[in-house]
């Protein structure tokens, strides 16, 4: 094992703000569900070396896990330490050698296998395993040199972006005081270059835009310029005629108090729609009404900026999956080269799926290169 850092697993050590959610407890069906495009291509990794199997491990080598109740998996301790340390442990004991600060600079082909090059050393195997992980947070890294040695070797790289990232907004402005503000399950429309998606999810305000679950996960469809359609409340058109008609001479922010938002968030669609806090709700005109209503039916938010690699939790992009084998994750093109990982283009959603998937996909690309062709 060829590790560039002084240290293994040092990107591992901040997942889950340190705590490592590093597995979903959900049934290996329904954790493929969730994973949508890429679910077909986990699905051999998965059902052998799924979440029960990686807790088991983890288990044997140190490190107990608990359950969340909605299904995410920590470390007892809830320090990502403990999975790091009990990872690097199970391998030693199952005898793999680490070689740390080799920092591979080249990969090339020979007839008897592949060379690998770091540094002055040069070191030959029959078979390599590419796991090099992304290239978000290439302080940790992981700065996506996998995908240079991939091609070099022959095999097709998707453009790399990033994914499980937070947005800005073009309005953020108006809703900095709703920092902190979290939503739950709103349904969400993107429009975006590549078509109109759609969603529901955890919705939280950041002081320049938007973060959850809904918006981490659909992260790698968007870029500047596309526009986000939040449905703040479900049948608006009602409730908002219905409190605005008890309102009497309550100011509007007043009046709108009964909604299911929170004070922050009503005043700044207020401040949105040009509606100054004084504004009776007897005066509000029937246009300016209708557009209340518009944006808590259906707020437009104008992407500004995606979160870059450097900080967000995930890449999406890479070796497309076409290109290896599901079952060995062998190449389809280079026979000796396994490829895992987060190398691979799939974007998956928070929640422990990332990790179980690098395990996975890392674990049976392990057993099955350690296996001597016929």
């Amino acid at each position: 094992m060829l590790e560039g850092n002084a240290e293994a697993g040092r990107k591992l050590l901040l997942s889950g703000s340190g705590q490592c959610n590093f597995t979903n407890a959900l049934s290996p069906g329904e954790f493929l569900r969730v994973c949508r495009r890429a679910g077909p291509f986990l699905k051999p990794s998965i059902y052998a070396y799924g979440s029960v199997f990686f807790r088991e491990l983890l288990q044997k080598a140190g490190c107990p896990s608990l359950v969340r109740e909605d299904g995410k998996v920590f470390p007892l301790s809830l320090d990502a330490a403990d999975v790091r340390d009990a990872l690097v442990r199970a391998a030693l004991n199952a005898g793999t050698a680490f070689q740390f600060r080799t920092l591979v600079t080249g990969v090339e082909i020979v007839p008897d296998g592949f060379i690998v090059r770091a540094g002055a050393e040069v070191y030959h195997s029959p078979r390599l395993l590419l796991a090099c992980g992304g290239a978000s947070w290439p302080q940790t890294g992981s700065r996506g040199d996998g995908y240079a040695f991939a091609k070099k070797l022959g095999h097709t790289v998707n453009p790399i972006r990033p994914a499980l990232a937070n947005v800005e907004t073009e309005e953020g402005a108006f809703f900095a005081s709703c920092a902190g503000v979290s939503l739950p399950q709103v349904q969400t429309v993107f429009l975006t270059a590549s078509g109109r998606h759609a969603a529901a999810g955890s919705l939280l305000f950041t002081h320049t835009g938007l973060s959850g679950p809904v918006i981490l996960d659909n992260s790698h469809l968007l870029s500047a310029g596309d526009t986000v359609r939040l449905r703040l409340i479900p049948q608006a058109e009602t409730l908002v005629r219905q409190v605005l008609s008890a309102g009497g001479k309550k100011t509007a922010s007043n009046a709108l108090k009964p909604l299911p938002l929170p004070a922050s968030l009503i005043n700044a669609i207020l401040g949105l729609a040009g509606i100054p806090a004084s504004t009776k709700a007897s005066a509000l005109t029937p246009q300016t009404v209708n557009r209340i209503i518009g944006f808590l039916d259906s707020l437009p938010l104008g992407i500004s900026q995606v979160e870059s690699l450097r900080t967000c939790m995930s890449t999406a992009g890479g070796v497309p999956l076409a290109e290896v084998d599901a079952r060995t994750m062998q190449s389809r093109l280079v026979p000796g080269l396994f490829l895992a990982g987060e190398m691979l283009d799939y974007a998956l959603p928070t929640g422990g799926f990332n990790i179980q998937a690098a395990f996975s996909t890392g674990f049976l690309a392990g057993l099955r290169m350690s296996v001597k062709p016929a």
